[in-house]
């Protein structure tokens, strides 16, 4: 057994440019990375939007991998969130080249009423106020995860604080801690990250690992080395994935257990990055290696 997951967060197309390739319009958003890893370890509950448009595959792709797309909004006559990146030789920052809200423009969160017992909520990058609107819906919930970005820290910070003393745990990456905290050391950043209200930070290193701290403990993880990289897109989503699918699958949420959830986490992150889109991770089995 496996305590089910809430995501709550973006379905989109992406179109992303590397210097080993590109795709087009290919399944993207960070509800979807996160969904589709975690869902390799627990059940998952998605609630996002796309529009009429949003291919008939994608969706057979998540019912497949035990997502319930009960909570999933799909507008008649409306057109899917589309984002176009391009990365260059830093695959740690992508450049935007263009941005397509469409539906999610006005997208609310409406949990259904099964999903509202969820055990565990992850709160996936949006508008901290969608967020918090989530919580307002949500019963009881052991743990809520939440991650966020560059843009809610610079445009929502006063929202964004709001919603720090309502979570458990906050994964973001090195700039973004910075940003927050506008500290340099990242255990400096940690440490007044906590005071914001979260029992637990998770910072994402990219290929470097990720660290996590509470007041009490520190736990560092290298990254494993890879050779090929095809596309750094929804790393961060996929990471976070596996993180908290481990822990939904364990059922605990203790130290241990949060150390082996990142040495997962790290583990579905080298599979995505392997491919564009979702097809590294989907190469991935229970007994497969990273190339």
């Amino acid at each position: 057994m496996a305590f089910p997951i809430l995501c709550v967060g973006s379905v989109a197309l992406d179109t992303v440019e590397t210097p080993f390739g590109q795709a087009k319009e290919a399944l993207g958003g960070s509800a979807t990375y996160f969904s589709y890893s975690a869902s390799a370890l627990a059940p998952v509950r998605l609630v996002a939007v796309v529009g009429e448009d949003f291919p008939q595959r994608h969706l057979a792709l998540l019912r497949k991998r035990r997502v319930d797309l009960s909570g999933l909004q799909v507008v008649s006559g409306g057109r899917t969130f589309r984002w176009h990146g391009k990365f260059g030789d830093n695959l740690n920052e992508a450049v935007t080249l263009r941005t397509e809200l469409n539906v999610f423009e006005t997208f609310r969160p409406e949990i259904p009423s099964r999903f509202r017992d969820s055990p565990v909520v992850f709160l996936a990058n949006i508008d901290p106020e969608l967020q918090m609107e989530v919580l307002g819906q949500v019963k009881n919930p052991k743990i809520v995860l939440c991650d966020t970005m560059n843009l809610w820290i610079e445009t929502k910070i006063a929202s964004l604080r709001k919603l720090l003393r309502r979570v458990d745990v906050i994964t973001l990456n090195e700039g973004e801690a910075r940003l927050l905290t506008e500290k340099l050391n990242l255990a400096s950043c940690a440490r007044e990250i906590l005071k914001m209200g979260p029992r637990r930070v998770v910072i994402k290193r990219g290929e470097y690992g990720a660290t996590t701290f509470t007041k009490d403990n520190f736990f560092a993880l290298p990254a494993y080395p890879l050779e090929e990289i095809e596309d750094p897109t929804g790393a961060g989503d996929t990471f976070a994935g596996g993180v908290v699918g481990e822990l939904a699958r364990l059922e605990r949420f203790d130290e241990a257990s949060f150390r082996r959830a990142l040495v997962r986490g790290s583990v579905h992150a080298s599979f995505v990055v392997e491919g564009f889109s979702l097809e590294g991770l989907k190469r991935a089995t229970p007994g497969a290696r990273s190339r």
